[in-house]
């Protein structure tokens, strides 16, 4: 099932997507009771509203209000190693906050603080019931992120040697979405499809899932063993090689940037203007 969090220009609202037909059948009863139904037991059958076309909605980033964003790091070697850096031995991840986040083809936002503006194709965990002995068992399904980064704030030093805050927590620069796919639909264990995402048709990364060196369940479980993770919070998964920072090829304003997951869909999203300080 295709799970999209949809707009009429009122309240939102969580639908079944029949792409196909182009409709959106909205969900009755709230989150937290069909996500525990559709973790539990997903292909089962939910109640449903009256399907709506779907050209006559917008579609939202797919995140319950309230959701905690999580993000784990330095998961595909390639990556790692074209930043120039050593493959981690264990999982690391870190928080972003739910204002980073952004729906299909909304502007990606291009603050003022970095002229070093970059992409990273992701697939995004949502989790549909609490954390248990069995971690695949907590995850309601799969959705497509896009975890924008100002390269220029995240190597620039602090503590750490890297500023993550500054790179990664940037309002309105993540992308996610068109919607979760149920994990019925991809398979047992972690996902391995193939992703894509190009900058103005151009391709620029280019993988599969299953290059990770841990994949869904093993991330969730790192992150609910130190931060609980509750039913619609998400994780983004971390990214491929070929990100801008490889070859200096940034994201600039006006640039439209898309990323197809295998089995799951597409999302698209345009930089906006360089914001002035």
């Amino acid at each position: 099932m295709k799970i999209a969090r949809c707009s009429d220009g009122g309240d939102a609202f969580w639908a079944s997507i029949d792409v196909d037909a182009r409709t959106a059948a909205p969900l009755l009863a709230d989150f937290a009771a069909w996500a525990a139904q559709l973790t539990a037991d997903p292909g089962s059958a939910v109640d449903l509203g009256p399907a709506r076309p779907l050209a006559a909605l917008r579609l939202l980033a797919p995140l319950e209000p309230g959701s905690t964003v999580v993000a784990a790091g330095a998961t595909y070697p390639k990556h790692v190693a074209g930043l120039g850096l050593t493959m981690p031995k264990a999982p690391s991840a870190f928080l972003k906050t739910p204002a980073t986040v952004i729906g299909p083809d909304d502007p990606i936002r291009y603050p003022a603080i970095t002229t070093q503006l970059d992409y990273e194709a992701e697939i995004v965990v949502v989790v549909g019931a609490p954390v248990g002995a069995d971690p695949e068992s907590s995850i309601l399904g799969y959705t497509i992120g896009n975890d924008v980064s100002a390269r220029d704030q995240q190597f620039s030093g602090g503590v750490t040697g890297m500023d993550m805050f500054s790179a990664k927590a940037i309002d309105g620069t993540s992308p996610l979405g068109p919607w979760i796919v149920t994990r019925d639909e991809l398979g047992d264990g972690h996902p391995d499809l193939a992703i894509e995402l190009t900058v103005d048709g151009e391709v620029r990364q280019q993988d599969r899932t299953g290059s990770m060196v841990w994949g869904a369940p093993e991330l969730v479980a790192y992150i609910d063993a130190r931060t609980r993770l509750h039913a619609g919070d998400v994780v983004f998964t971390g990214t491929c090689a070929g990100v801008g920072h490889e070859d200096g090829r940034y994201l600039e304003p006006g640039q439209r940037v898309e990323i197809t997951i295998e089995g799951i869909g597409s999302l698209a999203n345009v930089v906006g203007p360089r914001e002035s300080s």
